[in-house]
């Protein structure tokens, strides 16, 4: 049985999109932000980091869009979103 290979590429989109969002949501969740606010506050950030990511590398000479590094920071973003706006459900 073949294993499923990802590449270290989409493994550190996933990372620092995670980290990023679960940071941005857990501080406003601490600041008092409600859980959906503060979701959307990580998952922007999230996003907003990897979407710059990719548009660097656009712009990069002999590099190009990759849409399957957009895919790992949107999962990234989402799974570190929800893992620190959870915070703001333990104030309630």
């Amino acid at each position: 049985m073949e294993r499923m290979k990802i590449a270290q590429d989409k493994i550190k989109h996933f990372t620092a999109c995670a980290i990023v969002s679960f940071t941005a949501s857990a501080a406003e969740a601490a600041m008092g932000a409600q859980y959906h606010n503060a979701w959307l506050a990580g998952f922007v950030a999230g996003m907003a980091i990897g979407v710059g990511k990719e548009y660097g590398d656009k712009c990069a000479i002999g590099n190009k869009w990759d849409w399957s590094d957009i895919g790992a920071d949107t999962i990234g973003s989402v799974i570190g979103a929800t893992l620190g706006s959870m915070f703001a459900m333990l104030r309630h």
